[in-house]
């Protein structure tokens, strides 16, 4: 017999906690998130699994049976969880220096 099963969730039912305070919100996403900070709900992650940028504001948070919170990202499908979730900007993307032009560079000159 085939068993409902959601993958990195309790077997506890979970609801989708709309009533949440934005400061509720915003403590639950401080405590939840362990590999980053949260500042306020408009502090922005990329999603790697979806691409997609997100808000405090909306991640969806989930509450079991047993009180317990998850995260969720607002992606219909998408199954990532907070250490998914990077800094908007993240220092991991090439930077160039402000006032390199790569027109400006000729090796030929002598």
């Amino acid at each position: 017999m085939a068993k409902n099963v959601m993958l990195g969730f309790p077997q506890a039912v979970l609801n989708m906690d709309s009533r949440l305070l934005p400061e509720e919100k915003l403590a639950i996403l401080q405590a939840a998130d362990t590999r980053r900070k949260w500042y306020s709900l408009d502090d922005q992650r990329v999603c790697v699994l979806c691409d997609r940028t997100i808000t405090g504001r909306q991640i969806e948070i989930a509450r079991d049976g047993h009180g317990h919170h998850t995260l969720h990202c607002p992606t219909d499908g998408c199954p990532s969880l907070p250490a998914d979730w990077f800094y908007h900007g993240s220092s991991c993307a090439t930077i160039k220096a402000p006032n390199h032009r790569d027109d400006e560079i000729d090796l030929w000159e002598t």
